[in-house]
């Protein structure tokens, strides 16, 4: 036997005094000199970049016990047609709910006229208005728009033949099961950090389950808002994936849209009329991206008396001695209040804030304030009640709660071990979905 030639003795570092890149071992990579300064605060570069808080902040949260929620909305107290027909005292509307002593006002082909409803078809297809004036219907004898104003009736006559019934719809959602886990090995759970994480700590795995935890919050609320449903012949459908009617989606087709920004009066006087329409909710949280934001305080901006391109100390309470504030938080324009808010998730630009505005880029949603008169289920009409007009849903049952819901498997931080996984996973689920009220009341604004 011998000894091996390899590997050979080594002689160096060797024992001078000078230190060297040979013999001086730096804690990082082995090639620095002198100990670096460290700064121990994680540096959160990109701020707060959590997106919780417009549903949560909005809406009221409400535990239910089944697969989906219904809930019926009832319908408006008033009918009008604007598409009536008419040939001499005839009109033409199917399936009209208009009576027999009814005093009907009409317009079009520049008058405004009323008639008395003397005959309805028995198939409600048709109605004979008389005229109250002696030229005769004047309104035209297409596209007519119909209303019923009042109702005549001579003595000693019977009453009313007919009652109308509130009209409800009934609507319904479904909540979306939410999952999520992070993953620490044992080993990296006993491994120190130099840098402080956010929750105090030197111990670099429980920022990561922190910033996990975030995400997993981020996501609920960004699905809750952006949502769709599955259709019918989907492929996701296909697979047993039935998806949830999310905020906007809820909006775009029972609600209002407005393509593109909102920039000059004329655009906020359509708006306010369309909302006469709908309901006239006075107070509304406008949340808006970077551009809508802007283009309000420009458009308000111009609007002071003393600009002529420039800016006046008078504006916005400006004086000569302080910093010009050029921006606005809300404004009224005719009966209606507007209050203006950021919304991150439309700024974000690894979220909504990448989609060009071409593509459909949602640039702000109007919510009402307030609570909406609903029905509970198909109940009757004594069974009214109130509702926000945002109302997130979560499913609990007994001691089973998964609003969001979170548990520790594997052998690593825990005392009782559930398999022989030399890590600890910890694990996310939750189970919600929105309800959104009166989305004729609400405006989403998207596009270029």
């Amino acid at each position: 036997m011998a000894l091996a030639g390899t590997p050979a003795p080594s002689f160096t570092p060797s024992s001078i005094k000078k230190p060297t890149a040979e013999n001086y071992i730096d804690i990082f990579d082995y090639t620095t000199q002198f100990e670096p300064d460290a700064y121990e605060k994680l540096i959160s570069i990109y701020g707060d970049q959590s997106l919780m808080g417009m549903l949560f902040e909005l809406g009221s949260e409400e535990a239910i016990s089944s697969d989906q929620f219904i809930w019926t909305e009832k319908g408006r107290l008033h009918t009008s047609y604007e598409a009536v027909g008419r040939a001499g005292n005839v009109f033409s509307q199917p399936n009209h709910v208009y009576r027999v002593g009814e005093v009907v006002a009409c317009s079009g082909n520049g008058n405004f006229q009323l008639g008395r409803i003397t005959a309805v078809a028995a198939d409600n297809s048709t109605f004979t208005a008389v005229p109250y004036k002696a030229a005769g219907w004047l309104v035209g004898t297409a596209d007519i728009k119909t209303f019923i104003s009042h109702s005549e009736f001579q003595k000693n006559t019977g009453g009313m033949e007919g009652s109308l019934e509130t009209d409800f719809t009934v609507l319904n959602n479904k909540t979306i099961i939410f999952k999520d886990n992070y993953i620490a090995s044992g080993s990296d759970v006993t491994q120190d950090s130099w840098v402080e994480t956010d929750n105090g700590g030197f111990v670099w795995y429980l920022q990561s389950e922190l910033d996990g935890r975030r995400r997993f919050e981020d996501r609920i609320e960004m699905g809750l808002i952006l949502g769709q449903d599955a259709e019918a012949g989907s492929e996701a459908a296909s697979a047993g994936y039935e998806g949830s009617e999310g905020l906007f989606e809820s909006v775009r087709t029972r609600g209002n849209v407005f393509d593109g920004l909102a920039t000059t009066l004329a655009d906020w006087d359509s708006i306010l009329k369309r909302f006469d329409k709908q309901g006239k909710i006075r107070e509304y949280m406008f949340f808006v991206d970077r551009d809508q934001s802007l283009a309000i305080d420009d458009l308000l901006g111009t609007l002071n008396a003393g600009y002529s391109g420039g800016i006046s100390y008078g504006m916005f309470d400006n004086d000569e001695e302080m910093a010009v504030n050029l921006g606005f938080t809300g404004f009224r324009r005719g009966t209606y209040n507007f209050y203006k808010s950021d919304w991150k998730l439309l700024n974000d630009p690894q979220l909504l804030g990448a989609v060009d505005p071409a593509d459909g880029k949602v640039r702000g949603l109007l919510v009402p304030y307030g609570d909406k008169e609903v029905y509970d289920g198909t109940s009757t009409m004594a069974d009214r009640i109130t509702r926000p007009y945002l109302s997130v849903k979560y499913r609990m049952k007994g001691s089973e709660n998964r609003r969001h819901k979170t548990w520790i498997t594997g052998s690593v931080g825990t005392s009782t071990p559930t398999d022989d996984n030399d890590h600890m996973r910890v694990n996310h689920l939750a189970d919600r979905g929105v309800c959104t009220i009166g989305s004729n009341n609400f405006m989403i604004f998207e596009g270029a």
